[in-house]
Protein backbone atom coordinates (compact mmCIF):
# COMPACT_ATOMS: atom_id res chain seq x y z
CA UNK A 1 0.00 0.00 0.00
CA UNK A 2 1.35 3.59 -0.61
CA UNK A 3 -0.21 6.16 0.72
CA UNK A 4 -0.13 9.92 -0.95
CA UNK A 5 -0.10 13.28 1.24
CA UNK A 6 -3.35 14.39 -0.96
CA UNK A 7 -5.05 11.46 -2.17
CA UNK A 8 -4.91 9.10 0.75
CA UNK A 9 -4.18 5.24 0.65
CA UNK A 10 -3.51 3.28 -2.55
CA UNK A 11 -3.66 0.15 -2.76
CA UNK A 12 -1.15 -1.51 -5.04
CA UNK A 13 0.20 -5.03 -6.06
CA UNK A 14 3.90 -5.51 -5.83
CA UNK A 15 6.04 -7.59 -8.14
CA UNK A 16 10.16 -7.59 -7.47
CA UNK A 17 12.25 -8.76 -10.71
CA UNK A 18 15.51 -9.72 -9.99
CA UNK A 19 18.64 -9.76 -12.21
CA UNK A 20 20.19 -12.83 -13.10
CA UNK A 21 22.88 -12.36 -10.09
CA UNK A 22 20.48 -10.62 -8.06
CA UNK A 23 22.64 -7.82 -7.39
CA UNK A 24 19.32 -5.68 -8.50
CA UNK A 25 15.63 -5.25 -8.10
CA UNK A 26 12.97 -3.83 -10.53
CA UNK A 27 10.08 -3.16 -8.19
CA UNK A 28 6.74 -3.25 -10.17
CA UNK A 29 3.63 -1.57 -8.27
CA UNK A 30 0.32 -2.07 -10.44
CA UNK A 31 -3.54 -1.63 -9.60
CA UNK A 32 -6.28 -3.90 -11.01
CA UNK A 33 -7.98 -1.60 -14.20
CA UNK A 34 -10.97 0.16 -13.06
CA UNK A 35 -10.08 0.15 -9.51
CA UNK A 36 -10.36 3.63 -7.42
CA UNK A 37 -6.76 2.68 -6.77
CA UNK A 38 -6.13 2.43 -10.81
CA UNK A 39 -8.17 6.29 -10.61
CA UNK A 40 -5.89 7.23 -8.25
CA UNK A 41 -2.22 6.59 -9.94
CA UNK A 42 -4.03 8.27 -13.53
CA UNK A 43 -4.87 11.47 -11.51
CA UNK A 44 -0.89 11.52 -10.02
CA UNK A 45 -0.23 11.42 -13.88
CA UNK A 46 -2.60 14.19 -14.51
CA UNK A 47 -1.24 16.74 -11.08
CA UNK A 48 2.04 16.25 -11.16
CA UNK A 49 4.28 17.45 -8.67
CA UNK A 50 1.21 20.04 -7.88
CA UNK A 51 1.27 22.08 -4.56
CA UNK A 52 -1.93 21.85 -2.69
CA UNK A 53 -3.04 24.71 -0.25
CA UNK A 54 -3.96 23.31 3.42
CA UNK A 55 -7.52 24.81 3.34
CA UNK A 56 -8.70 23.81 7.03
Amino acid sequence: MLIHPELGEIEVDCQVLFTEDQSQALLVLTAPPRSEAFEKIRLLGVLGHEQFEDVR
